[in-house]
């Protein structure tokens, strides 16, 4: 099909510039809410339709497709939109999820914008499938998981968790070093399962704390419980690894 015929007339408002799917989560992160602005504020100013990039139609702000029925394309990524919204969740982020209504949500997205449903459509409709369709999974992937959460929320909030920050309490760090140690030395398969009842145990109540900090606002306690599940899912990912016969090396953990 003619790319000519993706392009507006002279009557309609121009084209958004397509993205290729290296560029969207930049694009993303580049006009998402800035980290000194609250949600609210960033809803409030928002307007609540914008114009279809091909017919003009005013659309719904957060609509994937034109409501034109004899348009229905694929509409271009929403500036300042995050993660919560791209799934129909609350724009203010919250810890505490319900993933089985995450999942109905991301499928019921894909489902609408998925790349292959539009394969024989204009070359505006494909680009704009993808991007939609690859933003969506990276949200996807990003909230289903608590610590991939805590950390986007705590960037969301302005208190992102910088690649030199560690652990800094003498008794936790004991604890890691300890795990590591007790991982390395496992030789059956029952030595492992018992570490890994301990390490689910972990995970779970730094889960649960997480939670309770930020529900409470208490962003450093957050950052500090985020940074100490880093080190709990570290090692259940090295515990899955296991196979029998093959010592742990954990020196990563």
């Amino acid at each position: 099909m003619n790319n000519a015929s993706i392009l507006p007339s002279s009557r309609h408002t121009p084209a958004a510039p397509l993205l290729s799917a290296t560029k969207i989560s930049s694009h993303f992160h580049s006009s998402a809410i800035s980290s000194s602005t609250s949600t609210n504020d960033t809803t409030a100013k928002r307007p609540e339709t914008r114009p279809c990039w091909k017919c003009s139609t005013p659309v719904p702000y957060l609509t994937l497709q034109c409501t034109n029925p004899d348009c229905k394309v694929v509409q271009t990524l929403a500036p300042g939109v995050n993660y919560f919204e791209i799934l129909g969740l609350s724009p203010e982020p919250g810890f505490d999820l319900d993933l089985k209504d995450l999942r109905l949500k991301f499928f019921k997205i894909q489902q609408l914008i998925h790349p292959d449903s539009y394969s024989q459509n204009t070359m505006g409709d494909q680009v704009y499938a993808q991007q939609q369709s690859s933003l969506a999974n990276k949200a996807y992937s990003t909230l289903k998981e608590p610590l991939s959460r805590a950390n986007y929320i705590l960037e969301l909030l302005g208190a992102p968790i910088h690649e030199t920050e560690s652990l800094n309490e003498p008794e936790l760090l004991m604890e890691v070093m300890e795990a590591r140690e007790l991982l390395e030395e496992a030789q059956t398969e029952d030595e492992v399962q018992e570490l890994k009842n301990v390490n689910d145990k972990r995970i779970k109540d730094t889960v649960e704390g997480l939670s309770k900090a930020f529900k409470g606002q208490d962003l450093e306690q957050a950052k500090t419980l985020a940074i100490e599940l880093q080190y709990w899912i570290r090692i259940q990912n090295v515990i899955r690894d296991w196979v029998a016969g093959h010592p742990i090396v954990a020196d990563h953990v």
